[in-house]
C-alpha cells in the first residue's frame, strides 16, 4: 500500500509517577504530532495540561477491540499523511500495555515507527533492587488463577538469573506463598509507588516479604517485583532415574513427543533431553 511520506508513528514513554521524568524529546514529540492515541484520554489530558500542551487531537485505544481500532487509525493516518503518538497511562506502550497492534499494523503498511524511550518501572526497580541484574527475564503480569500461577512460577526454574514481574498489590498475599513454595531461599525486591512521593522499595527473603505484605494490608494499585533465584534452586537432572522412567514409559506405549513435553522441566536442555529419550526408546 502506498503511504504518505509524512505519516509516522511514535511510541512515547510517559512518566510512571513523577511528571518531571518525561524526557525533553518526548515532550517535543507530543507537541509536534498531529494525533495522540491514548490508553485513557483523561489521564493523558492531565499530562498534556501539566506540560502546557493544548488543542491536541486525542483518540482512545485499549486492549479490547484494539485490532479493529488499529486498522481504522492507520487508514486515516495514511490517507491524511499525519503523525501519531501512542501513549499509555504510565510507562512505555506495548510493554504489558496496549499499543503493539497499532505498531504491528503500521509496520505491515510501511509506516515508520519511532521509539521515544523513557522511564520504565522494570528498569527503575532493577537498578535500585540491590539484586544481581546481569541477567533477568521480564514476564509481565502474573496469572490470577491458582493453577496457572503455579505453572508460571515453576517455569522460572529453566530461565536462569532473576525474574521481574508486575502484580496487583491486593494479590501479593496469594502469589508470594506460591513463589516461596517453589523457591524458599530466594530473595525478592518489591517496588511500590515508584518515582512518587511515597515510593517504597524493599529487598527481602520471601518469608520476610510475606510478613511485609501482611503489614501492608491496604496496598492498592500495582507493584513491580524482582525475584533473584539462587542457582541451587534449579534442580540437577537425575539422568539415571529419568532414563529408567522413560524406558518404562516407552514400553507402555508412550510417544517421544509426549515424553518431551512431560519431562521438559526435569533439568535438561531440550537437545539433551531429546538425545536421552532417543537412547531410552532404543533400549526399550
Amino acid at each position: 500500500m502506498h503511504t504518505d511520506s509524512r505519516a509516522a508513528v511514535y511510541v512515547v514513554a510517559t512518566p510512571i509517577g513523577n511528571l518531571d521524568d518525561l524526557t525533553p524529546r518526548a515532550r517535543k514529540t507530543l507537541e509536534s504530532v498531529d494525533v495522540i492515541a491514548a490508553e485513557d484520554t483523561r489521564n493523558t489530558r492531565k499530562l498534556l495540561s501539566h506540560l502546557g500542551i493544548t488543542a491536541k487531537h486525542l483518540i482512545s485505544y485499549q486492549d479490547h477491540g484494539e485490532e479493529q481500532r488499529a486498522e481504522a487509525i492507520l487508514a486515516r493516518l495514511i490517507q491524511d499523511g499525519t503523525t501519531l503518538a501512542i501513549v499509555s497511562d504510565a510507562g512505555t506502550p506495548c510493554v504489558s500495555d496496549p499499543g503493539y497492534r497499532i505498531v504491528k499494523r503500521a509496520r505491515e503498511l510501511g509506516v515508520p515507527v519511532h521509539p521515544i524511550p523513557g522511564v520504565s518501572a522494570v528498569t527503575a526497580l532493577v537498578s535500585a533492587s540491590g539484586l544481581a541484574s546481569d541477567r533477568f527475564t521480564f514476564v509481565g503480569f502474573l496469572p490470577s488463577r491458582g493453577k496457572a500461577l503455579q505453572t508460571e512460577v515453576l517455569s522460572w526454574r529453566a530461565l536462569g538469573g532473576a525474574v521481574v514481574f508486575f502484580e496487583a498489590a491486593r494479590r501479593l498475599g496469594q502469589s508470594l506463598p506460591v513463589i516461596a513454595a517453589a523457591y524458599p531461599t530466594a530473595r525478592i525486591a518489591i517496588g511500590r509507588e515508584l518515582t512518587k512521593l511515597f515510593e517504597e522499595i524493599v529487598t527481602l527473603d520471601l518469608a520476610e516479604a510475606m510478613i511485609w505484605v501482611e503489614s501492608h494490608a491496604t496496598l492498592k494499585g500495582e507493584v513491580t517485583a524482582m525475584l533473584s533465584i539462587p542457582p541451587a534452586e534449579a534442580p540437577a537432572a537425575d539422568r539415571e532415574g529419568l532414563d529408567a522412567r522413560a524406558r518404562a514409559a516407552f514400553a507402555a506405549g508412550r510417544s517421544l513427543k509426549d515424553l518431551l513435553l512431560e519431562y521438559k522441566d526435569e533439568g535438561l536442555k531440550r537437545a539433551e533431553l531429546y538425545q536421552l529419550l532417543l537412547a531410552a526408546k532404543k533400549d526399550a
